[in-house]
Formats: structure tokens, C-alpha cells, sequence
């Protein structure tokens, strides 16, 4: 296939013969058949009219998105906490077995859980500020 010029699949030679070079034909041919669709569906959706958000469907996605951004943070809270926990000496006394580092991980996503509701490192707030502003590029 070719699009102005520039060769997007490669070309049959004698080194891709044989099994090789029908699958080749064939991802050709199913990468074109991908690209008609995305045209078309480009096409299709710049004819349709642009759709402005209710206020509802505003406050539904600005909710939808805090939530993400508070479980992002714990998400990453937790991952932080398992690497510290990583560097502390392992210690007989206490049981260190597979036991306890269950625990030790449901107690690390749970602290961790309620450490982002609760304002966390503020790193929710921010991901929250960048994904709804109309600047992304401001600064704080």
C-alpha cells in the first residue's frame, strides 16, 4: 500500500517469499481494511454535529475524574509504600513469612487508600487540576 509516495507495508522481494510473504500480504490487507473503517469513522463523526455537555453530565465527569485522580494517587501511595517496606531487614522475632506480607499488603492498601481521601500528598489534586482546566500547560 501506498499513501503519497511512502510505502506503509513493506514490499515483496525474493528474501519474503512463500509463508512469509502471504502473511505479509495479509496484514497488508487487514491494515487497509482498518484504515477504510478509521476513515470512514473519521468522516462520519466530523459531519455529525458537535455535542456541548449538560451540566449534569459536567458535574458527572468532573466527579468521575477526582475519583480517578484519588485512586491514582493511592494507587501510586501503595507502590511507594511496598519499595519502603522493600529496604527494611527482614526479622525472625516478628514472623516474617508469606502471612505477614499478606498482611503487610492489605494493611499498605488500605492505609494507603484512605491517606489519598484524605488529601493524600496532594498529588490527586493536582492530576484533578490538570485534567480539567482548560490550560493544561499552566502552572501552579
Amino acid at each position: 500500500m501506498q499513501i503519497d509516495g511512502v510505502y506503509l507495508m513493506p514490499r515483496m522481494s525474493s528474501t519474503n517469499s512463500g509463508a512469509e510473504g502471504a502473511h505479509m500480504l495479509n496484514e497488508e490487507a487487514s491494515f487497509q481494511e482498518e484504515l477504510k473503517a478509521a476513515t470512514k469513522k473519521l468522516e462520519k463523526s466530523a459531519s455529525t454535529e458537535i455535542k456541548t455537555m449538560t451540566a449534569e453530565e459536567l458535574a458527572q465527569r468532573d466527579k468521575d475524574i477526582k475519583e480517578a485522580s484519588v485512586q491514582l494517587e493511592g494507587l501510586l501511595l501503595k507502590m511507594m509504600y511496598n519499595e519502603m517496606w522493600k529496604t527494611v531487614p527482614k526479622n525472625e522475632l516478628f514472623g516474617d513469612d508469606n502471612a505477614m506480607e499478606i498482611y503487610r499488603d492489605m494493611y499498605n492498601e488500605e492505609i494507603t487508600k484512605k491517606a489519598a481521601e484524605g488529601g493524600g500528598i496532594g498529588l490527586a489534586d493536582f492530576i484533578y487540576r490538570q485534567l480539567t482546566e482548560k490550560d493544561p500547560h499552566k502552572l501552579y
